[in-house]
């Protein structure tokens, strides 16, 4: 892995801008089966857009990492948007190609994104 983008990556699992829940907000959550990984959502959207998102939970280092930069890409976007999303989206702003099993722990931020835009 580069170092610029492993770097990314812990930068985003120690020091998370996005922890925590917002009281009032919707939320939805997933546990990943295979290693444990267990994340929870919470968003305010106005007007069809996530305006503000916190995530929770625990993981490994890639997974949250990869949920708090979901976030940030998120936060602004229409639900129509976050719809069409794919996990690679989140592969190229991570930086790194990631081996199947990675890619679960990678994907599961979107994923519980994608259930709680369909709530």
């Amino acid at each position: 892995m580069d170092d610029l983008y492993q770097e990314i990556i812990l930068d985003h699992y120690k020091y998370p801008t996005h922890k925590g829940i917002l009281e009032g907000g919707i939320e939805a959550g997933e546990v990943n089966m295979s290693c444990g990984d267990s994340l929870r959502i919470t968003a305010k959207v106005e007007k069809g857009k996530i305006v503000d998102a916190k995530f929770s939970g625990g993981g490994c280092a890639i997974s949250l990492a990869a949920a708090d930069i979901l976030l940030d890409m998120v936060i602004g976007k229409k639900l129509t948007e976050i719809k069409k999303m794919s996990g690679t989206e989140i592969e190229k702003i991570m930086g790194v190609e990631l081996t199947p099993s990675r890619k679960k722990c990678a994907y599961l931020g979107l994923e519980v994104l994608k259930k709680l835009v369909n709530v």
